[in-house]
Parts: C-alpha cells; sequence; structure tokens
C-alpha cells in the first residue's frame, strides 16, 4: 500500500515542477549592438526585497536562455536586469561593468524580450516611485499599474518604439 502512494506522490511533485517552469529568452543589446558576458537575472518584485527567480549570462550575440518557477514569483511584478557586459557595437572594447539594463516585463513574463536602453529609459520612468537603488519593490497594485504602462512605451519583444509612442 505504500508503494502505490509513494509514486503517487513522486509524479505529483514532478509534474508540479513541471507545469511551474516557465523559460525566456531574449536578447541584451546596446548602442544596437549585442552585449556579451552580461549577467542577466530574473526577479519578481513586490512588497518587501525582490525575489530572485534565475541567472545566466549572455552568449557572444547578446542572448539569453534561462528556465525559472512562476510560482515563486507569487503574483508579483517580474523585471529583468542586465549588468556589465561586453558591448560588440564596433568591435570589442573589452568589459563594461558600468551596463545597467533593465526591462520590466509584468505580472506575466513574454516568451521573447530584448532589453535594452529604450526598455530601460520605459521601466525606469513608469517604475520611478517604486525604485529604490537598483532595486523594484512597493504598494502590489502600484506595481501592476507601472509595469502595464512600460508596453506603451516601448515593444518588449523588439526593444523598438511602443505604440503610445508611434501613434501620431
Amino acid at each position: 500500500m505504500r508503494l502505490p502512494f509513494l509514486a503517487f506522490a513522486f509524479v505529483t511533485a514532478a509534474f508540479g515542477q513541471v507545469a511551474s517552469a516557465e523559460q525566456l529568452v531574449g536578447n541584451i543589446n546596446g548602442g544596437g549592438g549585442p552585449i556579451a558576458k552580461s549577467t542577466v537575472t530574473l526577479w519578481a518584485a513586490g512588497e518587501g526585497a525582490p525575489t530572485k527567480l534565475s541567472e545566466t549570462s549572455t552568449g557572444d550575440d547578446g542572448a539569453f536562455r534561462f528556465e525559472f518557477d512562476i510560482q515563486k514569483a507569487g503574483g508579483d511584478v517580474l523585471y529583468l536586469t542586465a549588468r556589465g557586459g561586453e558591448p560588440k557595437i564596433g568591435g570589442s572594447q573589452g568589459a563594461n561593468p558600468a551596463i545597467a539594463l533593465m526591462a520590466t516585463l509584468g505580472t506575466t513574463a513574454p516568451k521573447e524580450v530584448t532589453v535594452n536602453e529604450l526598455t530601460t529609459v520605459a521601466s525606469v520612468w513608469t517604475g520611478a516611485q517604486f525604485l529604490k537603488g537598483e532595486t523594484l519593490s512597493g504598494h502590489a497594485l502600484g506595481l501592476k499599474i507601472a509595469s502595464g504602462n512600460v508596453p506603451n512605451l516601448v515593444d518588449l519583444a523588439t526593444g523598438g518604439l511602443g505604440p503610445v509612442i508611434q501613434d501620431p
């Protein structure tokens, strides 16, 4: 009798973990070109200190990919930060530790995202009252409203201008 119960518990736990796994792919760009070896971190912002959900580094083409447990976000606002790296535009000039970019994603992560200067400006402008140094935190409703305005200013998939900026 114990063996079937243990098997059921194992299968339930395994499928529960798979069901909550999300994948996020994207690019880190600066000056119109890729940034290699940048540290990309996915955070969940809420009332307290943000929760780190996943972290990876970009390849030579500025691309990144990681999986994360969406249940750990608990409905909080997701955002990405990219720190440091080697800009590849105009040839590599070596590592630049001063690079700091971000993109506020909202409560659900898109399948693909581009993080660049435009996503950084849109994220900082809409979330200014919730930024404390390099972290985003605050009242849940305010964070959701702020993150909901980011796609108006910037297309998170392409890193280009959003519909409100382009609409005459």
